[in-house]
């Protein structure tokens, strides 16, 4: 219930600062990018673009290295189990005899 609340909150701040801050959302930048493969010359930009685009890319980036970190996760713990398998079977045995 308290995280719904602070969600509302903070949609509700997020889109009043919106509005009363149109003008540097749509505020427009020229934008040059030249490298010999791929180049961009003049090309006119919202910065509302600008953020969003910086945001998912940001987004993109840590969700990779989350992901990169709960593979290697998963795979130590698989291994951590099959030592615990051979070692319990090991252990049994020796219980046995």
């Amino acid at each position: 219930m308290l995280k719904t609340l602070l969600i509302i909150f903070l949609f509700i701040f997020a889109i009043v600062f919106i509005f009363q801050n149109q003008e540097i959302f749509l505020h427009t930048f020229s934008v040059n990018y030249d490298m010999r493969v791929f180049k961009v010359s003049s090309m006119e930009i919202n910065n509302s673009i600008l953020m969003i685009s910086g945001f998912i890319l940001g987004s993109l980036i840590s969700l990779i290295l989350i992901g990169a970190s709960l593979f290697k996760k998963s795979l130590k713990n698989t291994e951590l189990k099959k030592r615990i398998i051979t070692l319990e079977t090991t252990d049994s045995k020796k219980v046995k005899e």
